[in-house]
């Protein structure tokens, strides 16, 4: 068996294993063995940043797998995307987007990528809308960027008529994305008024991920606001807090509540 079959070894040995802390130490295992392995250090480094939430480890096994492959435009793109989102080191994102785009100009994830950090971050729209086109044209079917550009227009250009079009297709392409469901939500409750389409997709939303903080406060404003149920609206918000209790926004949403209805206070 050659060496790049006994990494993938390893990889099927993840692939079989639900256990996260079963798999941490598969991987670990198979780094003492593969040490210079790009797939397994890769694929370790998106493991602790997506499921172990360990962000640290995660930009160390990214640098680790830039030192065995500096050109690898996965590896480039997703340490981007770690370094914009949650340590904040936006010079070095922007470089490391760049370089990954320079040296893969048809990567549609990445493309996809930058434009949102573009949009976010330098408050570039115009080079923003030019990306997310161009990652759509790359990927037509890739339904996070779909849902993305759709977020995009509502919020900057207010072309409603294309975000709800391309909301409904990013739902196409992945009915299961409870972030694409409550971004659509919001967008039929804010942008279109229409109350009943607005639920449906907060409660699809809220099915497929009961403990997302965000689609707890943003359905208890909606039933706070649209059907005045302040109990269930109080207990959204509980439910809120329990998930994300460091959200600023869900702590000050939660609080005008309760001055408004202080029944609830307790």
């Amino acid at each position: 068996m050659t060496a790049e079959k006994d990494c993938w070894a390893w990889q099927a040995k993840v692939d079989a294993e639900s256990d996260p802390e079963k798999v941490e130490a598969i991987y670990l295992e198979g780094l003492k063995d593969f040490p210079e392995s790009i797939e397994l250090t890769y694929n370790f480094a998106r493991f602790m940043a997506r499921v172990r939430k360990n962000y640290t480890e995660a930009e160390r096994l990214y640098r680790r797998a830039l030192e065995i492959d500096p050109k690898d435009t996965d590896t480039l793109g997703n340490l981007a995307v770690l370094l914009a989102d949650i340590h904040k080191k936006h010079d070095e994102a922007e470089r490391l987007h760049r370089q990954a785009l320079e040296l893969d100009p048809e990567d549609a994830n990445n493309t996809g990528n930058f434009a949102a950090f573009l949009y976010k971050v330098r408050k570039d729209n115009e080079g923003a809308e030019r990306l997310y086109r161009k990652a759509l044209e790359l990927d037509p079917d890739h339904a996070i960027h779909t849902s993305n550009f759709a977020s995009f227009l509502a919020d900057t250009l207010k072309d409603d008529d294309e975000a709800q079009w391309l909301y409904r297709r990013a739902y196409e392409l992945d009915p299961k994305d409870s972030c694409n469901l409550g971004n659509f939500a919001n967008f039929m409750w804010e942008n279109r008024r229409n109350h009943r389409g607005a639920e449906q997709l907060y409660r699809e939303a809220l099915q497929l991920d009961p403990d997302n903080p965000w689609h707890n406060a943003n359905f208890a404003e909606f039933v706070e606001q649209v059907h005045g149920e302040y109990s269930e609206a109080n207990r959204l918000y509980q439910q809120a807090l329990k998930f994300g209790p460091d959200l600023e926004w869900v702590k000050i949403e939660y609080a005008r509540f309760l001055a408004e209805h202080p029944e609830f206070a307790k």
